[in-house]
């Protein structure tokens, strides 16, 4: 019974020093400044998020016309093309692939609504009276 009340004490002095561990943690600021390497990340990842909210703008104010789209599809493919051998652009290029799928399906309705749209019927001109 004694070391049943001995194991219980220590799982209870074990589970209260975890606890405050992490409570410190969470309370605590962070001392240590970022590293060059750590702040260079947050300043991209910040730029995407600025980069993706005017994309956003611009594909809403484009989002009803298939050249102005391909447009887009164009600047995402330069984009992918500049920064496909960097390691480090992974978030980037996965954004634009995911733009370039979502516009190309855009493209694919606007396509198939068009060519579900009758064809205006071309009336004749009338010619002239002549006296």
């Amino acid at each position: 019974m004694k070391k049943l009340a001995l194991a219980l004490a220590v799982l209870i002095l074990l589970a209260a020093a975890i606890c405050y561990n992490v409570w410190r943690a969470d309370q605590d600021p962070v001392t240590a400044t970022p590293s060059p390497l750590e702040t260079g990340r947050l300043q991209l990842h910040n730029q995407l998020l600025e980069s993706e909210q005017r994309e956003s703008e611009i594909e809403q104010q484009d989002w009803n016309t298939v050249t102005l789209l391909r447009d887009l599809i164009q600047a995402h493919q330069q984009r992918i093309d500049k920064l496909a051998g960097n390691t480090q652009a992974g978030e980037i290029l996965a954004h634009d692939r995911d733009a370039i799928a979502r516009i190309q399906s855009r493209i694919a309705e606007l396509e198939a609504q068009q060519r579900e749209q009758p064809a205006p019927q071309q009336q004749p001109i009338p010619s002239a009276t002549r006296p």
